[in-house]
């Protein structure tokens, strides 16, 4: 049996929620930041993304390349909240859940897909659910393996869906600079 893995990776998760709560920050650039005087731009909104503000950027540079910045001090009781209730809806389609980190899963949905029409429905259902319920995006990724998975997604974001199947992988891999990797390069 061929594994099926989902990475489910929520779209600039801080951000997201911190939109969602406070319908006065939607469609607006934020920046997510610590409680500490020096601190970095834990996450920016897509809207801020585009205007030169990226993850790791002091709050200096951030405002300097964005100057209507809102900036938001992050809660982490809120995200926590968020991922505990994330992973609800992943169990409904397998038990086999790794939460990798407050905003990433990993599903092994290997023996349980044929349960909900394949792993593309299962990514389809757990997006939609999550923007039902939460009002926020996520990207899916899916593969033979955690790396693969976790590549779809990349290759997908934001927002994105992509399943690389176990006879794709080559094509997929060819070209790819090693840096795209998982675990290798930049992040």
């Amino acid at each position: 049996m061929q594994r099926q893995i989902l990475l489910i990776d929520m779209d600039a998760f801080f951000a997201s929620v911190e939109q969602q709560c406070n319908p006065a920050l939607r469609g607006r650039p934020i920046a997510v930041i610590g409680s500490g005087k020096r601190t970095v731009v834990t996450t920016a909104s897509y809207e801020a993304r585009a205007r030169g503000v990226k993850t790791g950027m002091n709050l200096y540079e951030a405002k300097r390349a964005c100057p209507e910045l809102v900036v938001v001090v992050g809660n982490n009781h809120k995200y926590t909240h968020t991922c505990a209730k994330l992973k609800e809806i992943y169990l409904r389609y397998t038990p086999d859940v790794e939460v990798y980190s407050v905003d990433e899963a990993f599903l092994d949905v290997t023996t349980t897909a044929h349960l909900f029409g394949g792993p593309l429905q299962i990514g389809k259902r757990i997006k939609a659910t999550i923007k039902k319920t939460f009002g926020i995006n996520a990207t899916v990724g899916i593969g033979p393996n955690k790396l693969i998975a976790k590549l779809a997604a990349d290759l997908s974001k934001p927002d994105g869906l992509r399943w690389i199947k176990k006879e794709e992988v080559s094509e997929v891999l060819e070209g790819l600079p090693v840096e795209e990797l998982w675990g290798i390069g930049r992040r």
